[in-house]
């Protein structure tokens, strides 16, 4: 019997357990169909990375993903329930996330080491795109995707990439904007929408599918969750047959996948003391406005202000906003987007620090990779000097700076807690915790 794959995509995600089995899973229930494909002619406990092509109807996937020899790459088509062996990729490791592009002409993966490849569907031949990766932030994703190799990616209808990395109960998303790379490509801009020090369910995440809306599915091996529009996740079910959810596929690539896709959100202390608020979109669909809000604890939370949108559009968008009445020491800050129809979207939070009798300002803090230090520049010696200590009292960094912003590379430090030190040239000193994530 000939399997119907795709009859109804609003209902109905596929999943691909580790043994190579397709299978059908309806999203309101998680109930989990029968198997839609024959058993390959070799076993394995390692098929990863499906994609379905919405041009042929095939489903493209790692038989075996593990790299060298073992790898096996095919496609199957279940109306003539028939597998094509293809060209194995140039992978140097372990393939978990893979995904087919919204018109059908080439397939992505990212192994465990990091490296992006294509392979282009009609010349049955892979390109290794490359593995550094760099987020609005200057923040180096690839030992992200690295450290965090479960996972999965999908491409949307206008050709964007996203990328869902886990492990150790933790995840982030991210998203490489089209048009996506084919040929050898040196650095990587990759955009940051979930912190990838998020708390994830138990279970690594292992699959990332699309509804025809724009929401995003995803699966651990064993249960199926669905990311909102306000980045939260809500758990849809545990699946009916254990162990499907080692991949995700759909048959949906739509338009728009998050109403408001945010490239970046910063803070900075202006000359009189203000904060300057500024974020950039990279797309809004149906937005009606940004309130930008802030918050003393980073819990309780005020509204400090509505920008409207400047209506529907795929490019990037920037918006700013100026804080007079920033709270002395630390004041966090978000921006709230409101759709048409009431939905509600929050971007990530940002904090700055502030001592207004030094006029000094630190942020972000939380930190990765670069941390800013601000001192208003005045008439005179506007050099001070900054010193890093850890928890033990000792000194991990000392550096001279001058007035205006001075961004400072704590990359190599560990993570942990810290004392960030400011030395005027008037003797006053100011001292701040910092938290390297």
């Amino acid at each position: 019997m000939m399997a119907q794959v795709c009859t109804t995509p609003n209902a109905v995600i596929y999943g691909l357990s580790n043994s190579g089995n397709i299978v059908p899973i309806t999203v309101s229930n998680s109930s989990v169909g029968a198997t839609i494909n024959q058993s390959f002619p070799t076993s394995t406990s390692n098929a990863n990375g499906i994609g379905y092509n919405p041009q042929n109807g095939k489903f493209y996937f790692f038989q075996n993903a593990n790299s060298g020899s073992s790898q096996i790459f095919v496609c199957y088509d279940p109306l003539l329930q028939a597998y094509t062996t293809l060209a194995p990729s140039p992978s140097t490791s372990i393939i978990y996330r893979g995904c087919m592009n919204f018109n059908g002409t080439g397939y992505y993966c990212l192994d465990q080491n990091s490296n992006l490849c294509y392979y282009n569907i009609l010349t049955n031949a892979w390109t290794l795109i490359g593995s550094s990766f760099t987020d609005q932030y200057a923040n180096n994703v690839t030992t992200v995707f690295k450290s965090q190799a479960s996972g999965d990616i999908a491409i949307d209808g206008l050709g964007n990439l996203w990328i869902v990395s886990s492990g150790s109960n933790l995840y982030g998303v991210y998203k490489v904007s089209a048009p996506l790379p084919t040929t050898a490509t040196a650095s990587i801009a990759i955009t940051q929408l979930i912190a990838p020090t998020t708390a994830a369910p138990s279970g690594n995440f292992a699959g990332i599918a699309f509804n025809s809306t724009g929401e995003i599915y995803v699966c651990t091996p064993n249960d199926l969750y669905i990311l909102n529009n306000n980045l939260s996740l809500s758990h849809l079910g545990s699946f009916s047959v254990s162990g499907v959810g080692g991949d995700l596929t759909s048959c949906n690539f739509p338009i728009s996948v998050l109403p408001v896709s945010w490239q970046s959100i910063s803070v900075s202390l202006q000359s009189n003391n203000s904060v300057s608020i500024n974020w950039v979109v990279d797309q809004q669909i149906n937005s009606k406005d940004y309130t930008i809000e802030h918050s003393a604890d980073g819990q309780t939370w005020s509204d400090i202000g509505t920008i409207e949108s400047t209506g529907n559009t795929t490019s990037a968008q920037a918006y700013s906003f100026n804080d007079i009445n920033p709270f002395s020491g630390s004041t966090y800050y978000r921006i709230r987007q409101t759709d048409f129809d009431g939905k509600t979207n929050f971007s990530l939070i940002k904090t700055i620090t502030i001592n207004a009798t030094n006029q000094v300002a630190i942020w972000p803090n939380p930190a990765t990779e670069i941390v800013n230090i601000q001192k208003e520049a005045a008439a005179g010696n506007n050099n001070f000097m900054a010193e890093i200590f850890n928890q033990s009292g000792q000194k991990v960094s000392g550096t001279l700076l001058h007035g205006g912003v001075n961004p400072v590379n704590i990359a190599a430090l560990p993570a942990g807690y810290y004392i960030v030190h400011i030395g005027l040239s008037n003797g006053k000193s100011y001292n701040q915790k910092l938290v390297k994530l």
